[in-house]
């Protein structure tokens, strides 16, 4: 029986939102890594197939797994907080609604013969924010009492009282792995991805005119294609290509995983949003890695990673300019035409640079049947300073993780293992389009900061 992959994906999309999916990831909106034991070495596993997710990492390493299926889950705890002092309506100040989620894992790997390796697994990613904010703020402010936070009801429109986003993102990795001789290996992947997001209390862009056909004059104006119009889908497809090799009598590993950037339909209910008319492609990425076996029982791991976030217009646009606010984008010198505006072919995006991630990890064999590990991921916040104003609604900061775990063979065909993750609290402070008072910012008037902890478990069952 031929199953049609839209409505896999569906179940798959529709699976995560239950549970509720939510990556948030934290190399920019990409996981550290996938499954328990890659997240317990600092998000590493290029070059070193360890489990049924390995088609995740590298196509290529599934030949030195063995046959495996692989499940479990993270609970995940992000701690968000904004600031933004404006001087238009007083100071925001707020931590997001929601810091608690889980994360499921799956995969698997299948040796067909000594040459042929198959696999496939389900990886996640992406981001969810929650702001309060006030509908309005005139008669408080008025009255001079204490106000509710703004966020982004700057212009004290009647918009929503939350403001912030959601993205969901899950690709599916049918690969091959084929072993050329007894040292290396090339694998492929067609990658099946599909993306759910939504946005709410944002109306004050639409009122502001940043989108093409000028200022909105009522809340029904404001919202189309920008904000508060429920969940939209966009599916796509892509592949990735890897190699792997064994050196020094199979002591060193190295491996190569390209993947391409994945081409996304778009979420046209969010076309006056997104830059391209609703465009959010997944993002090239490469990776490049090597693990040595120091002695019998103690494996060092080592990858370096980049994401070319700059290449999705979404995402690597720049946001609006705060040295100046009566010229936003800064990709359009002078008056702004459509094409300049939210959601054109130039239109502002988050103002991502492209991030290059290092990872590192140890295995130790302690005993026959318990294996620890640790490891740690570093990669610089993608967004600079001046675009915090955007990046208030994704604030994807955090730089240094610190991983732990362990590794518990019951026999032969059960293996659990466990992981801890701290990504260590990281701030950005930089000027907004909106200054104190509504002047020119001079200086910094927001910040954004996250800090994480999460605590998984896999389940492994080979076969």
């Amino acid at each position: 029986m031929i199953l049609n992959s839209r409505h896999i994906l569906l179940s798959a999309l529709a699976l995560g939102v239950a549970l509720p999916l939510n990556a948030f990831a934290t190399n920019g909106y990409f996981l550290i890594g996938f499954g328990s034991k890659s997240r317990a070495m600092g998000g590493t596993g290029v070059a070193y197939g360890m489990d049924g997710l390995a088609s995740a990492f590298n196509p290529a390493s599934m030949w030195d797994v063995g046959d495996s299926f692989d499940i479990g889950g993270e609970f995940f705890r992000p701690e968000i907080a904004i600031q933004h002092d404006s001087g238009l309506m007083g100071k925001t100040d707020e931590k997001s609604n929601h810091d608690q989620f889980m994360i499921p894992a799956m995969g698997g790997v299948y040796r067909v013969n000594d040459k042929v390796t198959i696999g496939a697994a389900m990886i996640g990613a992406g981001m969810k924010t929650e702001f309060n904010q006030t509908a309005n703020n005139s008669a408080c402010t008025a009255a001079g009492s204490g106000c509710p936070p703004t966020v982004f009801n700057i212009l004290d429109n009647l918009a929503s009282t939350e403001a912030g986003v959601e993205l969901y993102q899950i690709q599916m990795t049918p690969s091959i792995a084929y072993k050329i001789n007894e040292d290396h290996a090339i694998g492929a992947t067609f990658v099946l991805a599909g993306q759910f997001f939504r946005a709410e209390g944002l109306e004050d862009f639409g009122f502001a005119g940043f989108t093409a056909g000028g200022a909105a004059s009522t809340e029904a104006e404001a919202r189309l294609g920008l904000t508060g119009v429920g969940f939209e889908h966009s599916f796509g497809a892509g592949y990735r290509l890897g190699w792997m090799a064994k050196f020094l009598n199979d002591d060193l590993s190295v491996g190569v995983n390209y993947s391409a950037r994945v081409h996304m339909s778009k979420f046209t209910r969010y076309n006056k949003l997104f830059a391209e008319q609703g465009g959010f492609d997944i993002p090239e990425n490469w990776t490049f890695g090597a693990a040595y076996k120091f002695t019998p029982a103690i494996t060092g791991v080592f990858d370096i990673q980049r994401i070319n976030y700059s290449d999705v217009a979404s995402v690597g646009n720049p946001g609006p300019n705060p040295a100046d606010p009566t010229d936003l984008n800064p990709l359009c010198p002078g008056a702004d035409t459509p094409d300049c505006k939210l959601g054109g072919s130039q239109g502002m995006g988050f103002g991502w640079r492209d991030q290059t991630i290092y990872k590192l990890g140890v295995n130790w064999q302690f005993t026959e049947k318990l294996a620890l590990r640790a490891g740690f991921n570093h990669g610089d916040a993608p967004m600079p300073e001046d675009q915090v104003l955007f990046n208030m609604l994704a604030p994807a900061v955090v730089e240094d993780h610190l991983t732990l775990g362990a590794e518990y063979k019951f026999n032969e065909d059960y293996w659990l293992s466990i992981n801890y993750m701290h990504a260590f609290l990281n701030t950005i402070k930089g000027p907004t389009a909106f200054g104190v008072g509504g002047a020119t910012v001079t200086g910094s008037n927001a910040s954004i900061a996250m800090e994480q902890d999460s605590l998984g478990a896999t389940l492994s069952i080979r076969f």
